[in-house]
């Protein structure tokens, strides 16, 4: 029985994580070759205060790729 874990920042639709649930749960089910009611999906949603890149909160690391784009179109 494969089991995939996906994490995912808070924001998208229902209709998105449903949408994107099917097409993970096919795409595993044709790979492996295992009957699509075998394959789980859990998805867990994280508020981004919640994750950090190289020690850095998510939303630090967001506000300085904002300001190095807005540098390079300057």
């Amino acid at each position: 029985m494969p089991i995939v874990h996906i994490d995912l920042m808070t924001g998208r639709s229902e209709e998105a994580i449903a949408a994107m649930m099917r097409e993970v749960s096919q795409a595993v089910s044709q790979s492996l070759d295992a009957p699509i009611e075998t394959v789980r999906v859990i998805v867990n949603q994280m508020q981004p205060t919640e994750y950090a890149v190289g020690g850095k909160p998510w939303p630090e690391v967001v506000a300085e790729r904002q300001a190095t784009d807005r540098n390079d179109h300057a």
